[in-house]
């Protein structure tokens, strides 16, 4: 039976696959709620290394409860990150994953996109610190108060499946971001590469 009231009412997914097999994320819990985001680098270097969801739970809520932050609101928000970054990479293993889920709104995404797409014009100097600067600039505005909790456990996942390359082309820089905008684009059709570069004048670099 379990004892922990606020743990047992997340148990409404199944979590398919092998025994003690993780998801592609791991277990530990990424992205904390919009209301703890100022706890970022200290949950980073949590030592939290929880071995099944429950577990995984546990760490984060009372991680949460210990810096002041709990509630029937927060444990809600926990559930929803948590089950986003462990069915988003690999759907097949939850059942029922995406049932019920609204669509998230992003006011400011297409103009984000687009202005990230211009950076990348011909003649940009230094495509690795561009790619730098329009992740950092995508991940404080999805987890920012115009951004999404589901949206930022995605994003998180993402990241972590794509990491921004090191010492990218030019060419590959657009390629990375012109893939991690697919990526993000959820139920809606990949947009290849070929039409991005040319809604943005992107040649060839010699």
């Amino acid at each position: 039976m379990c004892q922990i009231p606020s743990i047992c009412k997340m148990q409404d997914f199944i979590l398919r696959g092998p025994i003690m097999s993780p998801p592609a994320s791991g277990w530990k819990i990424v992205v904390l709620p919009e209301s703890a985001q100022h706890l970022r680098s200290v949950w980073a270097a949590h030592p939290s290394r929880p071995k099944n969801a429950k577990a995984a739970w546990l760490s984060m809520l009372e991680f949460l409860a210990a810096n002041g932050i709990k509630g029937n609101k927060i444990t809600d928000e926990v559930k929803l990150i948590s089950v986003e970054q462990w069915c988003s990479p690999d759907p097949w293993r939850c059942k029922g994953f995406n049932k019920g889920k609204p669509k998230a709104v992003l006011p400011w995404a297409r103009e984000r996109w687009e202005w990230a797409n211009g950076l990348l014009s011909d003649g940009a100097e230094d495509p690795g610190a561009l790619l730098a600067v329009i992740k950092d600039d995508l991940t404080a505005r999805i987890n920012g108060p115009e951004g999404c909790i589901l949206c930022a456990a995605h994003w998180s996942v993402v990241l972590m499946e794509h990491p921004v390359p090191s010492s990218p082309t030019l060419q590959q820089a657009r390629h990375w971001l012109v893939d991690i905008h697919n990526e993000t684009r959820e139920g809606k059709s990949p947009v290849p590469f070929a039409t991005v570069a040319a809604k943005f004048n992107w040649t060839t670099p010699v």
